[in-house]
């Protein structure tokens, strides 16, 4: 599978999962190949990095997303999906700037295993709040 392939499968995943999706990666995409907006409305900005399983996603990957997420691509949250692992300064700064982290067992337990990604990244859904009866 090549870079578009993986990019594309991440893609469908998401519809998979329920998300309006749209890929956009391409050359200067600015750290997004897939833009998904999930049932509530929010954003979610994929950067997708298909690795030999002994590779890791670096610390300047993160700072790319972190840099781009939220004022170029008007993401409410951002991912790294990669077919590696992170290293341990990208592990570090994913927590701080909000940006979840898809490594290769999470990937197989999202692709193969069917369990959505939502689920295997602790994010909620928005809490609803009462509406008000009238007086």
């Amino acid at each position: 599978m090549g870079d578009r392939e993986f990019e594309l499968a991440v893609h469908r995943l998401l519809m998979r999962d329920g998300f309006t999706s749209r890929h956009v990666g391409r050359a200067g995409d600015k750290g997004a190949d897939v833009i998904a907006v999930d049932r509530w409305g929010r954003t979610l900005v994929v950067q997708c990095k298909r690795l030999r399983w002994d590779r890791r996603v670096g610390d300047q990957d993160v700072q790319r997303v972190n840099g781009t997420y939220r004022h170029d691509h008007g993401g409410d949250f951002a991912a790294i999906v990669t077919t590696g692992g992170f290293t341990h300064p990208a592990r570090a700064s994913c927590p701080r700037y909000g940006i979840h982290m898809v490594d290769r067992q999470v990937l197989d337990q999202w692709s193969d295993g069917g369990v959505p990604l939502y689920r295997l990244l602790g994010i909620a859904s928005p809490v609803r709040r009462p509406r008000r009866r009238g007086l």
